[in-house]
């Protein structure tokens, strides 16, 4: 079944329990758990103070099902098949659920939005998979709500208090407490439109007078927010007396893009604003606190994740995962390697708008961006530029062609997966009027 780790004085531990918990639409700049000047992320800073904080985590693409996907068989968009919002995962494909499943443990899942429900396939190897959505409990306020300029006749979402308090009842009450759990919790509330509920709505007064200024500040509000829900809910650990026996990992889908590149929200670019993220996680037994420097990809946190309970895994494994595991103990620096990204494919035939799939990748300092049908590459310093303002391509031509190359290589490795199925007619038109299909 599973592994017992040893604890300090040469007893068997308890058996790792897991909570995995991933923050929609949240840009690692905009938490003061990484030292943004707004207090929006008082309890994440706590987490990160009792145990690693990853400085340079990325995500795999920059839309939430496709990287949920990544996250949880451990493979990149091409090779799982989800490419954007609404294709289902394959079955062929193991996850990380099957597998904690396989070891004998407790599966759940609360999730908080309509493109994660489990007419996606993302509940396979979950024992109880919440995604019964309640108008009271949506942050659009009932079963219609204007969303992208279109009114929809859905309930798309459920606020982060809601779900935090149906994950509590789970821990509390409906877990089997003879065995170990896994837990996964993803909150949606940092996703636009930006409207954080009661005394958080006007949290943080913006810079200017600007409407993109109020849109940062509600954004940011949005963030504080949830940051209470996830200290909510690691305080339900504390409340059960699960907490010195479970390895908590908070990480996030995706970014946003407030315009710092032209655009406001997700999907199209593949700049650090909407792929790097958050990671931070606390190893229960005896972590060294600290920060890490070295790039890692939530892609290899699944097959980590399995290490540390001692799982055997099925996952896809390009041996990262263990200097990821190790990494996440406090005990050493992960494996440097190259991040690589992945755009979904744009129909758009407007010269200045998202025009087929986009690629790119990160190698020490440098990020490499190609993007085929656009007809344009961009080479960034990420020390010199973190913000990715001046493209170095004309003046570094040898780094531009060492990372095409290696792009190149990676592309050939990662054929397209073809979908696992058709988008429902009725699921569709729901996307489309969210926004999230063409």
């Amino acid at each position: 079944m599973w592994a017992l780790a040893l604890a300090r004085c040469g007893a068997p531990a308890p058996p790792l329990n897991v909570l995995l918990i991933t923050l929609d639409t949240t840009r690692t700049d905009h938490l003061s758990a990484y030292g943004y000047a707004r207090d929006t992320s008082p309890r994440l800073a706590e987490l990160a103070a009792e145990g690693v904080r990853f400085d340079a985590a990325y995500a795999p693409t920059a839309t939430t099902a496709p990287s949920h996907a990544s996250l949880f068989t451990a493979a990149m968009p091409p090779l799982h098949g989800v490419l954007k919002n609404g294709i289902p995962l394959s079955a062929e494909l193991p996850t990380l659920a099957e597998e904690f499943a396989a070891a004998g443990y407790d599966t759940a899942a609360v999730v908080s939005s309509f493109v994660l429900t489990s007419r996606f396939g993302l509940s396979r190897g979950f024992s109880h998979f919440d995604d019964a959505f309640e108008a009271r409990e949506s942050s659009g306020g009932g079963n219609s709500f204007v969303w992208e300029g279109e009114r929809v006749f859905e309930v798309f979402d459920r606020r982060g208090d809601y779900t935090t308090r149906r994950a509590a009842r789970w821990l509390a009450e409906n877990r089997d407490p003879e065995r170990p759990f896994f837990l996964f919790v993803h909150y949606f509330d940092p996703h636009d439109p930006y409207a954080a509920p009661g005394h958080f709505a006007n949290r943080f007064a913006p810079d200017d007078d600007s409407e993109l200024a109020s849109e940062i500040a509600r954004y940011d509000s949005e963030i504080a927010f949830v940051d209470r829900q996830v200290g909510a809910l690691l305080a339900s650990l504390e409340r059960t007396g699960l907490r010195d026996d479970t390895l908590v990992v908070v990480t996030a889908d995706h970014g946003e893009g407030l315009l710092d590149h032209g655009h406001m929200a997700h999907g199209a670019q593949l700049y650090e604003e909407s792929v790097r993220v958050p990671l931070l996680v606390r190893w229960p037994h005896g972590t060294t606190p600290g920060v890490i420097d070295t790039p890692v990809s939530i892609v290899d946190v699944g097959p980590a994740i399995l290490e540390l309970a001692g799982v055997g895994s099925h996952l896809a494994d390009d041996g990262a995962a263990a200097h990821l595991a190790a990494s996440m103990r406090g005990t050493a620096e992960p494996r440097a390697a190259p991040i690589f990204f992945y755009r979904r494919p744009y129909a758009g035939d407007a010269s200045d708008g998202p025009r087929g799939e986009k690629f790119g990748m990160r190698d020490g300092r440098w990020k490499y961006i190609d993007g085929p049908a656009e007809g344009r590459r961009e080479l960034y310093d990420l020390v010199a530029d973190p913000g990715e303002r001046t493209d170095a391509l004309a003046t570094r031509q040898d780094v531009a062609t060492r990372l095409a190359a290696q792009l190149e290589l990676w592309r050939g490795e990662h054929p397209p997966r073809g979908p696992a199925g058709r988008v429902d007619a009725t699921d569709r038109e729901r996307l489309r009027t969210l926004g999230y299909v063409e």
